[in-house]
């Protein structure tokens, strides 16, 4: 057993900033709000500011009683307010070390790790840089030995004695992608840069909306009024380039000097400018890859590029070093060129083929993609018209409208292919597309659907479904032909777990329900 260690007393400023940051809008809007409120604005900041010296002298009495050691091949953490409890994990499972540093880490010299395996993670806020290195050497040394001593190997063991905190190495480790700041703006442009920029705007406005003169809001109503099209054109156009501004901003804080190494089996993805953050990433632990294009980018002949994973457990730490859409998905390349795709994915992911999809859907499905939500809105803009506002049916109509068309792409788009060992689903979403590529051996439940009204017709369902996080990820290929339905499911069927079940061909019925867990006739 090693000795007990404390965590570095960079930690207490850490938990006042994270603190702060909590409590600091509340506090700023009380405050300003005070002499609305007749006073009891004054209250409410006096209370907030009551409550956050109270969590943060808990914050403080966690720091004393929280301490770590290497036991065996356990890493164990022992912390808590008034019962101390200890968690731990097993050393041989350790999938990645994580690090990453905001403005209070870096300037003191300091780091937060995040120790990550398939059941749980543990986080270590904070440690000083070297402290944090020492670990991490440590943890690998000890990794690569219990594992050498478990393969009763006699050859001496090749020890993992990297210089960071994954597991790069020099002359091993290799820079497969970045993105400079011209690739963050173009990002930004084709993706979702204005509407951060409009939340941020709306939400300072409503934060800050008492600070304003009403007198204000009158004066800019009568400019709109008195203003020439041409002029409110101009006007809608600055408005849209600096909320550009502010979500470009946002974005290159946080994917400042982004980059992706590969190393072994493992992929590294380090970003950042006021926090800079390193993710690890295990290639066995990757279940599926899915490529996600919307128009803007098909224009300009760009695409993004996604992995998902099983991930840990949700640690107790709100400051997640992995910044995932959803749990378990990494956006890998933000912003590619779809040229240069299939050359990167070869390089990350070897062991995905990534076959193109091809279109399935008849012709007699098309309609099946809209008849419910069309006759939804339909009936529900006629009630609201009648009974409520009489011009509700343009809202409907325009509704109805985009209905048909996103009826008439996912027809047209919807497609698969299948190659030996992987599946290739092509799915249409309302202003993009995504194909998902998803290896035979990591999908956990394949379920034919069909309705009566399907059988009548020959079409079916086909849903997939794999592991992504800490739960799974569901991909539904609708309104295919029967025949296409079947020649997935037999795909599927030809695995090593159908030969415990004895199931040879797709006449076995009630082995296909088995390995499909639900062959669903709805």
């Amino acid at each position: 057993m090693y000795n007990e260690k404390k965590l570095h007393p960079i930690t207490l400023v850490t938990a006042a900033y994270s603190r702060l940051i909590s409590f600091i809008w509340p506090i700023v809007f009380f405050a300003f709000s005070s002499y609305r409120l007749d006073g009891f604005g004054l209250i409410l900041t006096l209370l907030s500011v009551t409550v956050f010296g109270l969590v943060y002298l808990a914050d403080v009495l966690r720091f004393l009683r929280t301490s770590y050691w290497i036991e065996g091949n356990r890493f164990v953490v022992k912390s808590g307010l008034f019962v101390q409890k200890e968690k731990d994990v097993q050393i041989t499972r350790i999938q990645s070390i994580d690090y990453s540093e905001d403005l209070i880490h870096r300037f003191f010299n300091a780091t937060k790790l995040e120790i990550k395996t398939p059941g749980k993670g543990l986080v270590l806020d904070a440690l000083s840089k070297e402290s944090a290195l020492q670990l991490a050497n440590q943890l690998h040394f000890l990794k690569e030995t219990f594992l050498v001593s478990e393969r009763k190997r006699t050859a001496e063991p090749q020890i993992d004695r990297h210089s960071g905190f994954s597991l790069q190495k020099v002359g091993v480790t290799r820079t497969v992608y970045t993105m400079s700041l011209v690739d963050i703006l173009k990002m930004n442009l084709m993706g979702g840069s204005v509407l951060k920029g409009f939340i941020v705007l709306v939400g300072a406005v409503n934060i800050f909306g008492e600070l304003i003169p009403d007198t204000l809001f009158d004066q800019a109503g009568t400019l709109v009024s008195q203003t020439a099209i041409v002029s409110i054109l101009l006007i809608s156009v600055g408005v849209f380039l600096l909320l550009y501004l502010i979500g470009s901003v946002l974005s290159i804080i946080k994917n400042f000097e982004y980059k992706v190494d590969v190393t072994n089996n493992y992929l590294t993805v380090e970003k950042g400018l006021l926090e800079v953050k390193s993710q690890t990433i295990a290639l066995a632990n990757i279940q599926s890859v899915w490529e996600e294009q919307n128009r803007l980018q098909k224009l300009a002949g760009y695409t993004t590029f996604s992995v998902g994973i099983t991930s840990d457990e949700k640690v107790t730490d709100k400051n997640d070093t992995s910044g995932d859409s959803e749990k378990g998905k990494i956006v890998l390349l933000p912003l590619v060129k779809k040229k240069q795709l299939a050359a990167l994915r070869a390089e990350i992911v070897p062991q995905f083929i990534c076959q193109p999809a091809q279109p399935v859907v008849p012709i007699r499905s098309w309609r099946r993609f809209v008849q419910f939500p069309l006759l939804l809105w339909i009936g529900l803009s006629a009630l609201v018209s009648y009974f409520l506002w009489p011009f509700a049916w343009i809202i409907g109509a325009a509704m109805s409208l985009l209905t048909l068309l996103y009826g008439y792409r996912s027809y047209k788009k919807t497609g698969y292919s299948l190659s030996e060992e992987e599946v290739t689903f092509h799915l249409p979403k309302f202003i993009s597309t995504e194909t998902v590529y998803l290896r035979r051996d990591r999908i956990l439940n394949l379920t034919v659907k069909q309705t009566p009204f399907l059988k009548k017709s020959h079409l079916g369902k086909v849903e997939v479904s794999s592991a992504l996080g800490d739960s799974a990820q569901v991909k539904q290929l609708s309104f295919i032909e029967e025949a296409d339905c079947e020649r997935i499911f037999d795909w599927f069927l030809t695995t090593e777990r159908s030969q415990e079940y004895g199931v040879g061909n797709k006449d076995s019925s009630t082995s296909i329900e088995v390995m499909a867990h639900s062959r669903v006739h709805e």
